[in-house]
Parts: structure tokens; sequence; C-alpha cells
């Protein structure tokens, strides 16, 4: 007969490895409404964290930035197989936000966003979205007492992130560039160019998922981005918009577009990573199209002040790797840089 303490004991093994505990624990959400500089325009702040109390601690408070055309917490909060990657941290003992920049998602609309998009030049740009950064820092520093925060910022996200860290440092605790913006090829705009861009832009989500895997191979991309995948982030993100100008699309500020044409494919950066000061992360897809690991590792170069930093590529993942077969990779090198001491 097999002795039953060793019968308790594999048993025990077995939960351990099939539920790990940081996933068998319950995760709350919350939701606020910060108000913005833009009177009459509050922002949409989503936290999750731990069931109980949380420790305030900067190394553990995180707080997401989106891209330039989709809101934060349908990225960021997109249960796949159960679980966001806001889940999977907050399950992680993580105080985790997500910030939908004004004009985007579930914060309030500037007002030219319900007027003729050529009534008005281009609004809500990089300088725009800090300010609102800035509230929610202010408002997570209020309500948590931490000193700092943990940026993650996504594409444009990463810019906002970027600036924001170079203008206030001391309240940075850690810097993850995903998917960064870096200097683009290609002829210089004119400033009538530039003088002609309307104030936001309509975007059909469904072109995301072939825009997303231009570079992949033809036979990879449903196992790469899973078409349920992609449908369920469609439909969380058309659902976002409260007053779309057309069936199937979001709106989306041009302040942006403006940026891009100004700065980056006009040979200057947006911001200046030789002035960084706090550890960095630049992590990326091997088949992102859009920001390509080369334009990541211009970036990275240029991180001469950080005191410590790491560049990362996911193997067999695009821009949108947060969404992807690949995603758990992405999710860990995040973590592992969050939590490795600087020596």
């Amino acid at each position: 007969m097999r002795h039953p303490a060793r019968f308790v004991g594999l048993f025990l093994l077995i939960w351990l490895v099939l539920i790990p505990p940081a996933l068998a624990v319950d995760v709350v959400t919350e939701e606020f409404s910060v108000s913005s500089r833009l009177s009459g325009v509050d922002l949409y702040l989503r936290n999750k964290h731990r069931d109980g109390s949380v420790e305030p601690r900067p190394d553990r408070t995180i707080l997401f930035l989106h891209g330039a055309s989709y809101p934060a917490h349908t990225a960021f909060d997109l249960p796949i197989e159960g679980r966001s990657w806001m889940d999977w941290l907050a399950a992680r003992g993580y105080d985790v936000y997500s910030l939908d920049i004004r004009g985007y998602g579930r914060s309030g609309r500037p007002s030219e966003m319900s007027q003729p998009a050529e009534s008005n030049p281009a609004i809500v740009d990089s300088a725009q979205a800090v300010e609102d950064v800035t509230r929610a820092v202010d408002f997570i520093q209020s309500r948590r007492g931490v000193s700092k925060v943990t940026l993650i910022g996504w594409s444009w996200g990463a810019t906002i992130a970027g600036l924001y860290a170079t203008q206030v440092p001391d309240r940075v605790e850690r810097l993850v560039l995903y998917a960064p913006q870096w200097l683009r090829d290609g002829p210089t705009p004119s400033e009538a160019e530039i003088a002609r861009v309307p104030a936001w832009r309509q975007i059909d989500p469904r072109d995301a998922r072939d825009i997303w895997l231009k570079s992949v191979p033809p036979d990879r991309r449903d196992s790469v981005l899973p078409k349920a995948v992609f449908l369920d982030w469609m439909k969380a993100t058309l659902a976002s918009d409260p007053a779309p100008t057309a069936p199937g699309t979001v709106r989306a500020p041009n302040g942006v577009v403006v940026d891009t044409m100004r700065y980056w494919a006009s040979g200057k950066p947006r911001w200046s990573p030789e002035r960084l000061s706090v550890p960095a992360l630049v992590i990326q897809g091997e088949w992102d199209s859009e920001a390509p690991p080369a334009m990541g590792m211009a970036l990275f170069n240029h991180l001469t002040r950080s005191p410590f930093k790491r560049y990362v590529m996911v193997g067999g993942a695009t821009h949108a790797a947060l969404f992807e077969s690949n995603r758990v990779q992405l999710y860990n090198a995040v973590q592992q840089f969050l939590e490795e001491p600087v020596r």
C-alpha cells in the first residue's frame, strides 16, 4: 500500500504545477474618472490588484499607456484564455493601472471630435498626452501614497512615457518601452502637409490584423494571432467609442500624426533618451513591421545615462505581441526586468 504522506505530497506537487499559486487568487477591478487639464474632459483610469489589502510600493505600481490608435483598457485588459496582461501582473502582487488618453476609449472627447474633422487642426499631441499622464500619476500617488510609479508604454505610449520620465524622473521607478517609435526613413513632410492634417481620424479596427501580421509568413498568421482573440479585441475596441461617425469604426485624435510628421519622419526625435536617468527596458517583436527591431535598437543605443538598461526581442511576435501566442514571453521578460536588482 502506498504511504498516505507520499500520496498527499504527490497530489500537492501536481496541483502546484498545474495551478500556480500566483494565478489562484482573486483580482479586483476598480474604475476611476480623473479630471484632465481640459475643462469638461475626464480621463478613464482602470485599476487591477489582488483582493485584500494593497501594499503600496513604487516597484509594484504600474501604469500602462496605449498607442496612437486604440485605448488602453481594450489592449492591456483584454482577457485571453481567461486573463489579461493586467490580470497576470495583478495576480503576482502588482498594483496595475491603465489610462485612456483624452479622445480615446472611455475618456472624454475634446469638443473638436464632435465637429467635422477638417474644421480644426490636429488635436491631442504627445505634450497633451503627458499632461494626462501627470494627472493619472498624481491620482495614483495620492491614492496609494507612493512616490514613484513604473510606466509601460506601447508604441506611441512609449514616446509619452519617455517624455514624462525625462521631465520628472523623480516620479518614475522604471520604464518599459514596448515597440517604441524612433526615426523613420522617407521624405520629410512639408509644413503645408502638416497643416492639412485634420483634428481627428476615423479608423476601422478590422484593418489592424493585416497591419500587425504584415511581416508574418502567411502560413503562421493564424497561429501567431488567432482570429477569435482578434475578434474579441475588435468588439471591445468598437464598444469603447460612444459616438462613432460610422458603424464599425472608432475615432482617434490626430495630434500623434502631426508629431510623427514633424519629428520621427523629419529625422528629429520627439524625446531625448540620452536624458533618461531611470532603469529602462526596450522590448519588441521579431516581426514588428510598425516599429521594427532596428528602430528599437537605435533607441536603445541612445539610453546612455540609464543606470540599468536591457533590450529584448520576442521571437515569433509582432507589434501586437500582448495579444499573441507568445505573449507570455513578453509578460515574463517585463516582470523579470521589473524585479531584477540594479547593481
